[in-house]
């Protein structure tokens, strides 16, 4: 009896697929591809107002499946203003039942040379949405598409409103299943570019996908976006978008889950990599809301190195504006100076016509460490407030700083982002940079290793700006009325005029520091400021007192402090007004001497830090080069003495090797100041040698000085002349007898 079933059911088959193919060898006997063309042509125009262009009849084919093949074709735009999508060849496969019932039921669709042409007009409409608008029944082709590929195409998007210009170059883009009830894969491949800013970029998209029309609801799943290439002006960027989930629906608006972004890239030779999460992201009528999203940014250098991480909280549109309840910004920050870390809160809002981006009000503390070891740490309490100008490309804003007894109050400013651009004009009511005083070589210690020099740090950077300090403490020195201003350019920072009052002096000059060659270049001329103070907060010792003029210009380059002070050039003039010198009283040492000075003896003075010599003045002026300085004008003079002199102070070694020639004008009043009276007049050779902390004084054998001769031959005419009376008689003859008188 089974048998008796199949052998039924193989007679309907049979029958049923002789009924198929004879109409299948009917319809490829009667096809008639011009009058198809027509029919679809008149479609066009009476359901779209669009011109439907084939150049050449439509084409049936048998095997390996049925399919139309289309010659190469145009869809014109609204109007027939243009062309809307235009191909080189085409090949739709369709079912065979439902064209004896002359409606087309497309079933695979393969396009080669695919152009398609997308704008969004001024009024907001993009064209193309009427072909995807409703439909009615009556309809001659119904789209359940089991597979759509696209070879070699190219897509451009137009938008009159932000008049932005895209293209979708070497297209191909293959489709599972498309149709009111679909589910399938989707992967495209293709070449992004656009003018302005310039982008050429490679595109990658796979993903899983859903679509229930007549249930309203769309999904899009796993999708994973990549591009690579060069994005806004940034080249070698990979960028990675991945999402988990994608829902629309008619009577909801769209919602979004599980949303990454990963975008890696270079700047100025510096990675940098910037991530960005967020669990749930729905796109309301009024605009997009979400519970939380996150970013982070990290830049891995030389120059710099850290991290800032961003969390917002509360996110609500509110048509073009954002709002944001909390904005979070964590920061960790390494450069050259030190390590800046510390966290910042503020509201935030976003203005999408305008693109601004404002936090009005960010507080919190940031601390700043710096690098050298044993340093203290800053911290800071910030009260600032931020606006950002994404259509200037520019960051503005107030800050108010307080941390370590300092109050800082300003503006600053970002003018451009890329390059990095900064501006700032900054009031400071006092500041202290600690620094422990290092001997008379400026190390921190005898014997310390030379320290690295690094300009490079100032490359990458654009600054312009200034500070004002009232009262500032760095390096042991004590400060006021600072003034800094600021220029950095292409590697080179440049502060001309700065200024400040010290130790009741003053201080003008400019300074440059050049990346390029690790260069330095100083100028400046101190007037009037009280040496023994000054030297005692700057090197820790007062070696020399009084008024201090000096004018100094000089330049160098190294890498390290000790090739920067071995490579000094240029020179300097000094001098000092009510002059104190310590480490010998030279009345003492001539007393000491004045049995070995007639004799040109030699001798040798130590430094006795609590002897001390005055002069009314003292002028020198150095010519320095190679790191020594070089002097043979020296003049100091007072009531007592007159000394000359020339010699070199080795800058790198910070040693001294002068001789003087101290001359003895006035023997003072006093008790044992007789003693110098057979001096008087007479110019000493003495050479200060060694240490400039602590030299030696050393007594010369050297000849007497042409004063020094004269002095001493005017004392020989004297003692001649005092001799000359005792000899005298012996030499007078007796007188002759008068002669007598004549009567």
């Amino acid at each position: 009896m089974r048998f008796k079933y199949l052998k039924y059911l193989a007679f309907v088959l049979g029958g049923l697929s002789t009924v198929i193919a004879t109409g299948a060898l009917y319809l490829y006997a009667t096809f008639d591809g011009a009058r198809l063309a027509a029919e679809l042509t008149h479609f066009a125009k009476q359901r779209y107002q669009r011109v439907l262009k084939f150049d050449g009849p439509l084409e049936l084919s048998m095997f390996p499946r049925l399919a139309l093949r289309l010659p190469a074709s145009s869809l014109s735009a609204k109007n027939g203003e243009g062309e809307f999508i235009g191909v080189e060849r085409a090949t739709v496969s369709v079912h065979l039942l439902p064209l004896l019932a002359r409606q087309v039921v497309v079933d695979q669709i393969e396009v080669d040379g695919l152009r398609m042409a997308l704008q969004r007009g001024k009024d907001g409409k993009v064209s193309g949405a009427d072909l995807f608008a409703g439909t009615d029944d009556n309809q001659p082709i119904t789209l359940d598409v089991t597979r759509l590929a696209v070879h070699r195409g190219a897509l451009s998007w137009a938008d009159e409103l932000t008049g932005r210009k895209l293209a979708l170059a070497e297209l191909n883009l293959n489709t599972g299943q498309l149709g009111r009830q679909a589910d399938g894969q989707l992967d495209l491949d293709a070449r992004l570019t656009q003018a302005a800013p310039a982008v050429d970029a490679h595109v990658q998209l796979h993903g899983a996908y859903r679509i229930d029309v007549d249930g309203n609801t769309q999904q899009a799943r796993d999708v994973q976006l990549t591009v690579q290439g060069d994005l806004v002006g940034q080249k070698g960027v990979e960028l990675e978008a991945t999402l988990e989930e994608l829902q629309l629906t008619t009577d909801a608006p769209p919602r979004l889950a599980g949303i990454g972004i990963i975008a890696r890239g270079k700047a100025d030779g510096e990675a940098v990599e910037l991530k960005a999460t967020a669990p749930h992201l729905t796109l309301s009528a009024s605009g997009p809301e979400a519970d939380a999203i996150e970013a982070t940014l990290r830049v891995d250098g030389k120059r710099r190195n850290g991290a800032l991480h961003t969390r917002l909280a509360g996110l609500h549109g509110n048509g073009s504006r954002l709002d944001i309840d909390k904005l979070t910004a964590d920061v960790d920050w390494r450069l050259a100076s030190g390590r800046l870390t510390g966290s910042l809160v503020s509201a935030a809002s976003w203005q999408g016509g305008p693109r601004l981006l404002d936090a009005p009000a960010l507080s919190g503390q940031l601390n700043y460490t710096p690098s050298r070891a044993g340093a203290t740490p800053l911290k800071i309490a910030v009260h600032a407030s931020a606006r950002a100008d994404l259509n200037r490309n520019s960051i503005a804003g107030k800050l108010d700083l307080q941390g370590e007894g300092s109050h800082i109050q300003g503006s600053w400013s970002l003018p451009r982002l890329s390059p990095l651009t900064l501006g700032f004009d900054v009031d400071v009511d006092r500041f202290k940079f600690d620094a422990d005083p290092g001997d008379a070589t400026g190390k921190k210690g005898s014997g310390a290793a030379a320290s690295q020099v690094d300009f490079s740090a100032l490359r990458g950077y654009e600054v312009d700006g200034v500070v004002r300090i009232g009262s500032l403490q760095a390096g042991g020195l004590n400060l006021e009325r600072v003034r800094i201003p600021l220029n950095l350019h292409g590697g080179r920072l440049v502060s001309t005029a700065h200024s400040a009052s010290l130790y009741g002096g003053s201080v003008e000059g400019s300074l440059t520091l050049a990346a390029e060659g690790n260069k330095l270049a100083y100028r400046a001329y101190l007037q009037n400021a009280n040496a023994a103070p000054l030297l005692r907060d700057a090197i820790g010792k007062a070696q020399f007192a009084g008024t201090a003029n000096l004018f100094v210009d000089v330049t160098s380059a190294g890498a390290t402090t000790t090739e920067l002070r071995a490579g000094l050039q240029g020179l300097a003039r000094l001098r000092f007004r009510n002059g104190v010198v310590h480490g010998i009283d030279i009345s003492a040492a001539m007393k000491e001497w004045r049995s070995l000075i007639p004799g040109r003896q030699t001798a040798r003075r130590p430094h006795r830090e609590a002897e001390t010599t005055t002069f009314d003045e003292v002028t020198a002026s150095f010519q320095i080069g190679k790191g020594i300085a070089r002097n043979s004008d020296l003049q100091a003079k007072s009531g007592v003495f007159r000394v000359t002199g020339a010699g070199d102070i080795d800058l790198v070694e910070s040693r001294i090797d002068y001789l003087s020639r101290v001359t003895l004008l006035v023997v003072p009043v006093g008790p044992d100041n007789g003693l110098l009276a057979s001096l008087r007049g007479i110019t000493v050779p003495i050479r200060v040698k060694g240490p400039l902390a602590a030299p030696e004084w050393h007594l010369e054998a050297a000849l007497p000085t042409v004063s020094g001769a004269v002095s001493a031959g005017r004392a020989v005419v004297r003692s001649v002349v005092k001799t000359i009376p005792k000899i005298m008689p012996r030499l007078t003859p007796k007188p002759k007898p008068a002669p007598e008188a004549v009567e």
